[in-house]
């Protein structure tokens, strides 16, 4: 038995079921993966763009930036009331022109978890006290 022909022009789309339930096991892989990174207090996203960036090469783009410049030094200026940064369009002359220094940075950088010192085994500092009281 066919069913008929409307029914069939009907369900044809861009969309069909197959594509809706690839994109949510997408979609779901992708928030547990989230819960997951936030319940191991790591960011695993920023993690992969990080990777991602270091494969690209993020430090060769800032040394090709230093080469690049046609023998002069990145400079900052105000031209006209605007501050314009460039390495030809502010001369010496200029008595706002400042030098700009170009810098790798780590960025901001989690402060150090400070070292925890154990007491020695077998002192227990609530006996120790007792023990003072005792004896005074």
């Amino acid at each position: 038995m066919c069913p008929e022909p409307h029914l069939l022009q009907r369900q044809r789309g861009a969309l069909s079921l197959f594509w809706v339930v690839v994109g949510s096991v997408l979609l779901a892989a992708g928030g547990m993966l989230a819960l997951m990174s936030m319940r191991s207090e790591r960011n695993l996203f920023a993690e992969a763009v990080a990777s991602v960036r270091s494969a690209v090469g993020g430090h060769a783009v800032v040394e090709a930036a230093r080469q690049n410049l046609p023998g002069s030094q990145l400079r900052k200026c105000i031209i006209n009331g605007k501050t314009v940064v460039s390495n030809q369009d502010c001369k010496d002359e200029n008595p706002t022109s400042e030098v700009i220094r170009i810098q790798t940075t780590r960025g901001v950088v989690a402060p150090k978890v400070p070292v925890v010192v154990e007491a020695p085994r077998g002192s227990d500092p609530a006996l120790d006290k007792l023990i003072e009281k005792q004896t005074q």
